[in-house]
């Protein structure tokens, strides 16, 4: 039962009360079923949030009786990638760079053949060619940046090498395929254009400005208790966070290759990425502040390719795959917001949607269970949620 100054906050925002209880019993419903192991959402409309809700569990340990909350920290893994775009585009608006810009006059490592061609929006779209993510192809034998990287003598002198050392997976800007790594080299970008490391960068003039209090790269000791666990291995890494016991050699094997964690390395809540989202609805201003111009959201979030760019990642077929320059545009059958909405999604599962026709943002975490993708909460979250917009 809702309380009368939760109605208050739905009937301002024009949403249904019978809508929200729907997305709680969906969600509940998705934990019962072994979906998912819990949740947390955070509803805004017209820059109000309206609606805040949790449950579950908060480890992915059956027998654990800690429960979700609203103020749960989680990591937003590809989420991070909007706060790298809007980096750019902040060094953009400040005439630093220019997306047509090639990435070459920036970074020696792409002044080399088949490198040239690629500019900083085809990174952004994920049309460079370089570096797919891992199990986005069906290629058994292929390696992915990561592994150069770690794994070869080379990236401990130059990671940037390293991670192009399997070259192009398709010639520049003719088809869609992810590449995370193509979001560090924008890390390396930002570091290089600014003479800061990405990721201070981005706490400075992002995640700051916008009081996101529990967004960082770096958990804070204190915070660790609040981060939801996901793994064995992270249940002894937080344990050990918490406690102060990390030895100087486990310290010094973190740091030995320094990336920047700009294509999924953030941590944050529900509410916190509210924040960020509401910016963007509001065209780059937050409480009389300005993250980015007016001009620079409206580019960001327009389709980069007015022609059919073919995507073939994760088994598809070839089908159109329409993206901004930064945010992901997708808009097909299955979906349920605005065409026009602009997003983006991260592994886990969570996402951020902003949908500038009914003034919504609506941000999520649904931690699968087992780590098992299911497209019934994927999917059914568009469908519950918008169907409360009135």
């Amino acid at each position: 039962m809702l309380s009368s100054t939760e109605l208050s906050k739905l009937h301002e925002v024009n949403y249904r009360e019978d809508r929200l209880e729907a997305l709680n019993h969906f969600y509940g419903d998705l934990c019962d079923k072994k979906v998912a192991d819990g949740y947390i959402y955070s509803l805004s409309r017209y820059g109000k949030i309206f609606a805040n809700g949790a449950g579950g569990r908060f480890s992915y340990e059956e027998d654990s009786t800690q429960e979700m909350k609203t103020d749960t920290i989680f990591r937003i893994a590809s989420i991070t990638k909007l706060f790298t775009a809007t980096a750019i585009w902040q060094l953009a608006d400040n005439g630093k760079i220019f997306m047509g810009q090639p990435v070459s006059s920036i970074l020696p490592e792409f002044d080399a053949d088949p490198f040239k061609p690629i500019t900083i929006a085809h990174l952004l779209t994920h049309t460079s060619g370089i570096a797919p993510d891992h199990g986005t192809i069906s290629d058994t034998y292929y390696k992915s940046a990561w592994w150069y990287i770690y794994e070869s003598e080379v990236g401990k002198e130059n990671w940037i090498q390293a991670g192009l050392s399997y070259g192009l997976h398709f010639p520049v800007g003719t088809q869609w395929m992810y590449s995370s790594f193509g979001y560090v080299i924008l890390g390396a970008i930002i570091e290089k254009i600014t003479g800061v490391f990405a990721e201070e960068y981005i706490m400075d003039n992002i995640v700051k400005p916008l009081g996101m209090k529990d967004t960082f790269f770096v958990i804070p000791p204190e915070k660790a208790s609040r981060i939801a666990i996901r793994s064995e291995g992270a249940k002894e890494y937080l344990q050990k966070l918490q406690n102060g016991e990390f030895t100087d050699e486990e310290q010094r094997s973190e740091e030995e290759i320094k990336l920047p964690g700009t294509g999924g390395g953030l941590y944050s809540t529900v509410t916190d990425i509210q924040k960020f989202g509401i910016m963007l609805l509001n065209q780059g201003e937050y409480e009389g502040g300005h993250i980015l111009s007016r001009m620079a959201v409206q580019r960001m979030t327009k389709r980069f390719n007015t022609e059919k760019i073919p995507n073939y990642a994760w088994g598809d077929g070839g089908s159109d795959r329409p993206y901004g320059l930064g945010p992901d545009l997708r808009f097909n059958v299955s979906t349920s917001y605005s065409e026009g909405t602009y997003f983006h999604e991260g592994a886990g599962a969570c996402a951020l949607f902003i949908d500038p026709i009914e003034k919504m943002v609506a941000a999520w975490y649904l931690p699968w269970h087992k780590g098992i993708w299911d497209g019934r909460g994927v999917f059914g979250t568009h469908n519950v949620i918008w169907s409360g917009l009135e």
